[in-house]
């Protein structure tokens, strides 16, 4: 498991990055690496921009007079995705709770506990375990809210990876699996908001990141590495 604590780059950047069309879909990443250290969003992530509206907070993100995650949510009128890596993860969960008015679902990549507290990884250095019985009830406490919760846990045995988790939210297998997440939560019981225009938003952009960053990915499986 990386180590974000001691890291320069998440004092690095802007605390938030904002880009995508005014109207599309927000998708707001919490991220305790600070990838979008350059003020703007990580390559992979930008075809997605061209078709949704994503906020990329770097955590923490009350730095100075920078807005917390709970002044964004309020300045959005509408109900948006969330994203986050490792030890975001609770505070996803804790936003969700908080705001079930504001957030439509929450994606989680390579979860882990904020503070490790005794819980430890197992031997592929994965907190799953913890993620599926420590948060058990409040993901069910949000999924009866009407608040999709869902995560997914890198394998070392996947050759398109190639790190160790978490695996960072740049990594275009990550972006792919984001998205395909987030069209599996479109008008399922749980989500009966209407799903258009924005599945149609959605679909675009998991398109844009096929053709963008598929053939690498493909070529990476088949190699073995």
């Amino acid at each position: 498991m990386r180590d974000f604590q001691d890291d320069e780059v998440r004092g690095a950047g802007p605390p938030v990055v904002w880009q995508g069309p005014e109207r599309a879909p927000v998708v707001l990443v919490l991220d305790p690496a600070g990838e979008a250290k350059h003020d703007t969003l990580p390559a992979t992530w930008r075809p997605l921009a061209e078709h949704l509206r994503i906020g990329w907070c770097r955590l923490p993100a009350e730095v100075g007079d920078a807005p917390s995650v709970e002044d964004l949510l309020a300045g959005i009128t509408e109900r948006v995705h969330l994203v986050a890596a490792a030890t975001a993860a609770e505070a996803a969960l804790r936003l969700a709770d908080e705001h079930t008015d504001r957030v439509r679902s929450v994606v989680v990549v390579d979860p882990a506990p904020g503070v490790a507290g005794g819980v430890e990884a197992d031997a592929a250095g994965s907190y799953a375990d913890w993620w599926d019985s420590d948060t058990a009830a409040a993901r069910q406490r949000l999924l009866a809210r009407g608040v999709r919760v869902a995560a997914f846990v890198s394998r070392a045995s996947d050759p398109a990876v190639r790190v160790e988790p978490p695996v960072p939210l740049g990594h275009p297998d990550v972006v792919g699996r984001v998205v395909q997440l987030l069209l599996s939560f479109q008008g399922d019981r749980a989500d009966p908001e209407p799903v258009e225009p924005e599945r149609g938003e959605i679909v675009q952009a998991w398109r844009a990141v096929r053709e963008r960053f598929g053939p690498a990915l493909e070529r990476a499986r088949r190699s073995g590495g």
